[in-house]
């Protein structure tokens, strides 16, 4: 009974990862003056691993000879990577909201303003990234609004993976028990 839930929640999870991972990629792509922000190249990072661990879990399910451990240590380390990715967004986006009232907040945000190059003089407004090209300031504010909505997604979406780490641990613990319990082979048919 709980093998279908866990292929669902398995499902769930390599698909937000990917999203984690296409996210972060737009917003890694978008940069125009390097270097890119170690948070956005950590949200590719864990996106990925997390895709790992949702396919190396579904493959356990169907052969019992991998322990049940292994996929478990992995959702728990997955887990704790990506929360660690949710709360670096959401320390590096400040409290910024995606709406007009925030556009100088927006634009100050290395995370969101595809970097800055400041001219040297003290006191001035560096220059940057969204304003690249012919951007006026509609557009360069549209690209900020953009990029601030992939990265509020992007932290919101570890946090969900956060938790549905923390479900697949649950469930893998619940079938060792009942495989233990049961004297049936579901040791190694973990979540």
């Amino acid at each position: 009974m709980l093998a279908p839930i866990s292929i669902g929640f398995r499902a769930l999870q390599l698909l937000m990862a990917a999203v984690v991972v296409g996210l972060s990629v737009t917003l890694l792509k978008g940069q125009v003056v390097p270097p890119t922000p170690t948070t956005t190249r950590y949200s590719v990072f864990t996106g990925a691993f997390g895709m790992i661990v949702a396919f190396l879990g579904l493959v356990c399910l169907f052969i019992s000879a991998i322990p049940a451990l292994v996929p478990m240590v992995l959702d728990a380390l997955a887990g704790l990577l990506l929360l660690a990715g949710g709360i670096a967004w959401a320390v590096g986006l400040k409290g910024v909201k995606c709406d007009e009232d925030h556009a100088l907040a927006l634009y100050d945000n290395g995370l969101l303003n595809e970097g800055c190059i400041s001219d040297g003089k003290k006191g001035d407004r560096p220059i940057c990234g969204v304003y690249s090209g012919d951007a006026d300031d509609r557009k360069a504010f549209d690209r900020l609004n953009a990029r601030c909505k992939y990265a509020m997604s992007d932290e919101i979406i570890q946090f969900i993976l956060f938790a549905v780490s923390a479900i697949l641990l649950l469930l893998g613990f619940l079938i060792m028990r009942k495989g233990k319990g049961g004297g049936r082979g579901t040791r190694g048919r973990y979540v």
